[in-house]
């Protein structure tokens, strides 16, 4: 079917966190909701049709995982990024982020070290810090606008005993990079050298621009596979984050049985009623939504970039590779840190994420979320360029 992914829907009082808690997360109830990774589109017929067929129902006891949920996963993890999956590797998670600290629990001990790419989507640090380990910082190199792996400093953190787990964001949250083959062939290399356990977080593998293309660094090598715990989802793709399911691929089944007996010591395997049907319908019937979403995000990214150059210009977008989130280099408005969020948050009234929310190498930028309709979009810009025009 054909979607219109311009139709402006009011989210407001919905309980959305994106729009009706906004005050409470950013600081200012009266700003645009620019923030939070989830999009204002509508989602996927087919995943409408089949909540609303179970809610129908009008009993919602405990749900369990039924074998399609690991059909779907391998169906789609094969057409969309050509790795060929077995149903024994797959389990189920209400949520990625649960995932690194159920990892962290299961094969670190208090005090090692969790190497991690800052600037990066704070919950990896969350994960680290909340479980009484160590953040071990691989920090991001941005050259000429452009961010690159540091492998020698790489090298030097995996090499410490102390070393136990890395956390891989591919696509990159939140400066956009979609790692390519190499990349991701030395990070595995290194983290085999010293027997450092890859998770990679692959949410927004779906959601990649043209030119490029996603490659599951388990796909690459059997010895990456059995040293790497996939984590994937419909929710970024779907815009089905609150149904809380994910697909969580781990080949070694020592590293799956570590996950899968934490997840139970935890209590934390029972999923929504609502999530499997979900789950199912947008990785089997959904693929015509995706691809009519992608083109219309890059127009977004295009509208951006022409807008920030034409008007802008000492905000910078870092060009991105994938997912829905924009990473703006603020650094020549000579604002940072706390001076920035106000400019944005409470001059413009346009609620973005602070960039140092990601890592202290973030701070003299935000993260900008285009997922929503183009006039959204627009009404966010002129909002901020009648600010900006005052810092002149």
């Amino acid at each position: 079917m054909k979607y219109n992914f311009d139709e402006v829907i009011n989210r407001k009082n919905t309980q959305s966190s994106k729009w009706d808690n906004v005050g409470a997360r950013v600081g200012n109830a009266k700003a645009l909701p620019m923030w939070v990774a989830d999009t204002d589109f509508r989602c996927p017929q087919p995943v409408i049709d089949v909540v609303k067929a179970r809610a129908e129902h009008m009993i919602y006891g405990y749900p369990y995982t039924v074998p399609e949920f690991k059909e779907a996963t391998i169906n789609w993890v094969q057409k969309r990024h050509g790795w060929e999956i077995q149903p024994d590797w797959i389990v189920f998670a209400t949520g990625i982020v649960p995932v690194f600290n159920t990892m962290i629990q299961a094969f670190t001990e208090i005090g090692d070290e969790v190497i991690i790419q800052r600037p990066v989507y704070h919950p990896f640090g969350f994960a680290v810090v909340d479980n009484d380990r160590v953040i071990s910082d691989n920090s991001l190199l941005y050259e000429h606008g452009q961010y690159r792996i540091d492998f020698a400093d790489l090298e030097k953190r995996a090499a410490s005993p102390k070393a136990k787990i890395m956390i891989l964001c591919n696509p990159h949250n939140p400066v956009g990079r979609v790692w390519e083959k190499a990349d991701l062939i030395e990070i595995a290399e290194i983290c085999l050298r010293h027997n450092v356990i890859l998770i990679s977080d692959e949410i927004h593998s779906d959601l990649i621009f043209s030119g490029h293309k996603h490659v599951p660094v388990a796909s690459l090598d059997e010895r990456y596979a059995m040293n790497t715990v996939t984590c994937y989802a419909p929710s970024k793709t779907f815009n089905i984050a609150g149904l809380r399911g994910s697909g969580i691929v781990a080949p070694n089944p020592k590293l799956r049985k570590g996950l899968e007996l934490q997840f139970k010591k935890n209590r934390s395997i029972q999923q929504n009623v609502f999530a499997l049907p979900a789950y199912i319908a947008a990785y089997n019937e959904c693929e015509d939504y995706l691809e009519q979403l992608l083109p219309y995000l890059e127009g977004n990214v295009k509208f951006l970039d022409v807008f920030l150059k034409a008007h802008m210009p000492k905000i910078k977008l870092v060009k991105p590779e994938g997912t829905y989130l924009m990473w703006l280099d603020c650094s020549e408005l000579g604002l940072s840190g706390d001076t920035l969020s106000d400019f944005f948050i409470n001059k413009c009234l346009v609620a973005v994420n602070r960039g140092d929310g990601f890592g202290p190498e973030g701070a003299a930028f935000v993260r900008l979320n285009i997922g929503c309709p183009r006039a959204t979009l627009e009404q966010g810009l002129k909002q901020i360029l009648e600010q900006y025009k005052k810092t002149r």
